[in-house]
């Protein structure tokens, strides 16, 4: 398996990510929401939704590299099938200075393994 994230496993497309909001499932801790929901192919897509209260775009585009990084390792125990959307909750957002790249790896991950059809 590669440790890419190739342009098939992105979600871009609205419609997308509309369908996702309106008849996903999600889970969540205290610092992310997932949203997910089935998607008839033999590999998981990732999109990721960040909000401007979450802090300017250099902390933003920070988190969702951090995002994509988590998913691109993690592909192996992250169930194949399914549409993501990662959403990063507020708590996330007034620790992001405190919170270190292996905190949001483990509470992401956990939730990621979570996900079930």
């Amino acid at each position: 398996m590669t440790e890419s994230f190739t342009r098939r496993e992105r979600l871009r497309l609205r419609r997308d990510f509309l369908t996702i909001f309106k008849e996903g499932e999600s889970l969540q801790n205290e610092y992310f929401v997932v949203l997910f929901k089935k998607n008839g192919l033999d590999y998981s897509r990732l999109g990721i939704v960040v909000k401007r209260k979450f802090g300017k775009a250099t902390r933003r585009n920070k988190l969702k590299r951090w995002v994509r990084e988590i998913f691109r390792k993690s592909k192996g125990v992250i169930p194949k099938g399914f549409d993501i959307v990662v959403i990063p909750r507020k708590k996330l957002s007034e620790e992001f200075e405190q919170v270190d790249f292996w905190a949001v790896h483990e509470k992401l991950l956990n939730l990621l393994k979570r996900i079930e059809g």
